[in-house]
């Protein structure tokens, strides 16, 4: 989804996306109820799932001594043991969807280190077309949308579906 702005060699030298700590663990990837049982069955069958309303979110284990959480599904030499399967929030990091003042934006992480390297009308042209996507996503996935952080710059910013006319 995003190779036109990050490669796959940039992604698995850095990982960050992978890494959590107790501030940034609202990122978790949601994982809707098939996807669970898809990671069971092919990929970790050894997983545990927290439970969140409608979907589930990845039990990840705090490091010893550290405030850090390292995704169950990530191999430290190989990367994301799903591959291209992976979650849609992983898939589409580091865009965020977001809702600020009843609108949904799509916003950019402002630590990924890889991205902050590249033009932002390379980021922005990426958000954009990226943008039908993850909103239907968000429209399917509701718990997807998080409330707007300050300091994520604001990529998209979604249409008015139900315009009003005056008359």
């Amino acid at each position: 989804m995003l190779s036109k702005i990050l490669s796959r060699d940039e992604c698995a030298k850095c990982k960050l996306c992978c890494t959590f700590d107790s501030y940034d663990l609202w990122e978790t990837p949601i994982i809707p109820v098939k996807l669970a049982s898809r990671i069971m069955q092919d990929f970790e069958p050894d997983q545990k799932f927290i439970r969140k309303d409608d979907h589930f979110l990845l039990k990840m284990d705090k490091e010893p001594d550290a405030d850090l959480y390292y995704c169950s599904l990530l191999d430290q030499e190989k990367g994301c043991i799903m591959g291209d399967d992976k979650p849609f929030d992983c898939r589409i990091w580091p865009f965020r969807i977001m809702a600020l003042n009843g609108v949904r934006v799509i916003t950019l992480s402002p630590v990924c280190p890889v991205v902050q390297t590249k033009p932002l009308a390379d980021i922005q042209a990426v958000a954009k077309e990226l943008a039908p996507e993850i909103f239907a996503y968000a429209d399917e996935t509701p718990s997807a949308v998080k409330p707007y952080l300050d300091g994520y710059p604001i990529m998209v910013v979604e249409e008015n579906k139900y315009k009003s006319s005056l008359v």
